[in-house]
């Protein structure tokens, strides 16, 4: 039921019109068997003839239809659902959207959403075989009233057995889609992780007999559970209706009733017209389980969202200066993944000026990219503020807020085009950029903004991601250790001319790094130990070069 309320919800009036023609389908079919019984009683052959034909026509063609129209209807919902979900992922908090986890989201993204969609293609056979079972019930009781109810009380038995077995099965099922999470962040590491698997005999052997072995293993054997529970069950059925055949055929005519009740063969033939549809509705009812263990995912994941979608339809305007940046009392805590306890930074109290350099240097876990990310907006603080000249960013402001910051942090995504940068006006600007940064040997820009290539080195790589940020305009600039896979040449250019130059254009640029070489550069030093900020320190003097 909840599976076809979420369709009805989706779309109604979509959905009514390939209704009708399943149920009409399935209205002649019923039709037929009623016609079948009358030629083999008594009829004029030429006059059943043409009724024959335009019943066939209008279940064959009702039916066709229904098909195309829905076919229709299930690539227009996926497209929608699966732009739904991307929505919301892209509305949820950045610190919810980590504890979600990635192999649980790309599980919702793809198998949820082909699952929720398959079990839309059964809505029409479910239908069609409800009308011909509906019509081919109410056939049986105008013929034989006391075979009628026979045949209700052994489809009550039937179903609630049937019941019974399904629950167990549906059990199954749930289980196995949970295991298919872990699944996807096997298979995750298989592509993240295949230099150091096909480095390490042992370590590949291990992840294909533990993590890889173990966790298929498992999925294999609740699936094979939950389906053979649901073969069981539609096998029961069956049974219970070719049992319902035998009696009809050996117990009725010890009765004598079938003079009163209609034909011995009328009945026979009604009730076998029925074992079709009744199989069919049977057979989909796995489908339509994994339909309505997928629609749980994907409500779990469409909460994530709740209440930030429509303020993310919305794009606000990129904004261009600045004056001051502030937090004051803020604290974020969260839990660490291989430890058993949390981490809290703050409370802290800063304030970044506009045209300042700062750097922000601490050991490994001590809280900077924390930091970076809770003065970019992408993580709410839990207690305290943060505040844009003297304006408190809250969840209404906060994705304006995000507006004033161009970053590139230590695990950055590179796109392969000038996405939402209007490239007609920037490329010539990008090739100037390209040429500075030593990239244009490499990597070419077409006029549309997109890129030759981004299968670079990785120091090549944040070259691209740094001319990107670049393009951005934005009034401050957060780079998370971006030297840390440059050679000392480009290490060089980055310290001594491009933060200079942002500063004098004046940019705000706060540099996470660990080159104490190159902290004279910087205007302030903060220091992090353990989420705590220490008191500001003068940055070192520039190192004396040698002379040769």
């Amino acid at each position: 039921m909840r599976l076809l309320a979420f369709f009805l919800r989706g779309s109604k009036w979509s959905l009514l019109l390939p209704v009708l023609c399943g149920v009409l389908s399935g209205a002649a079919s019923a039709g037929l068997i009623s016609l079948i019984n009358s030629v083999l009683e008594r009829s004029d052959p030429a006059t059943a003839a043409l009724r024959f034909a335009g019943l066939g026509l209008v279940a064959l063609l009702a039916r066709v239809a229904s098909q195309i129209l829905l076919n229709d209807l299930q690539q227009t919902m996926l497209q929608k659902l699966r732009m739904e979900m991307v929505r919301r992922i892209l509305a949820t908090p950045l610190r919810q959207l980590e504890e979600f986890g990635s192999p649980r989201l790309l599980a919702v993204l793809t198998d949820d959403v082909n699952s929720i969609s398959t079990s839309l293609m059964c809505i029409p056979q479910l239908l069609i075989n409800a009308a011909i079972i509906t019509g081919c019930l109410g056939y049986l009781a105008w013929l034989s009233p006391f075979v009628f109810l026979a045949l209700l009380a052994f489809m009550a038995v039937g179903f609630v057995t049937y019941q019974l077995v399904m629950a167990r099965g549906i059990g199954f099922m749930r289980s196995a889609r949970e295991v298919q999470d872990r699944l996807y962040k096997h298979l995750g590491s298989v592509i993240h992780g295949i230099k150091e698997l096909k480095l390490h005999p042992g370590r590949r052997q291990a992840f294909l007999e533990k993590s890889m072995g173990e966790t298929t293993a498992t999925l294999r054997q609740l699936s094979l559970k939950g389906f053979g529970l649901f073969a069981v069950s539609s096998t029961w059925g069956m049974f219970l209706f070719f049992t319902f055949i035998g009696l009809l055929l050996f117990v009725l005519p010890m009765r004598g009733a079938q003079d009163s009740a209609g034909s011995l063969v009328s009945l026979t033939l009604t009730v076998l017209y029925l074992q079709q549809p009744l199989d069919g509705l049977l057979a989909n009812m796995p489908f339509l389980t994994r339909g309505a263990v997928s629609l749980r995912k994907v409500e779990q994941l469409s909460v994530l969202g709740e209440g930030l979608l429509e303020a993310a339809r919305t794009l606000p305007a990129p904004r261009t200066s600045f004056t001051r940046l502030e937090l004051v009392d803020v604290t974020h805590r969260y839990h660490r993944e291989l430890e058993d306890s949390s981490f809290t930074l703050g409370p802290m109290t800063l304030t970044l000026e506009k045209g300042e350099l700062v750097f922000l240097v601490g050991g490994n876990g001590s809280g900077k990219t924390t930091l970076a990310k809770l003065l970019t907006g992408l993580y709410a603080p839990e207690s305290g503020e943060v505040r844009l000249d003297g304006v408190p960013i809250t969840a209404e402001n906060r994705e304006e807020h995000r507006q004033c910051f161009s970053t590139v942090f230590s695990d950055y995504y590179l796109f392969n085009t000038l996405l939402g940068l209007a490239p007609a006006g920037l490329v010539p600007k990008a090739r100037q950029y390209l040429e500075r940064l030593q990239l244009n040997h490499k990597v070419k820009i077409d006029d549309d903004g997109t890129l030759s290539t981004t299968e670079l080195s990785q120091g090549q790589r944040k070259r691209l991601a740094l001319l990107t940020a670049w393009l951005e305009n934005r009034p401050i600039y957060v780079f998370d250790e971006w030297g840390a896979d440059q050679d000392p040449i480009f290490k060089e250019v980055f310290y001594e001319e491009l933060l200079p130059e942002m500063k004098r254009e004046g940019r705000t640029v706060l540099v996470i790094s660990h080159d104490d070489r190159y902290f004279h550069v910087a205007d302030r030093l903060l220091r992090l130990e353990s989420g705590k900020l220490r008191p500001e320190t003068e940055p070192a003097p520039a190192p004396a070069r040698q002379i040769a």
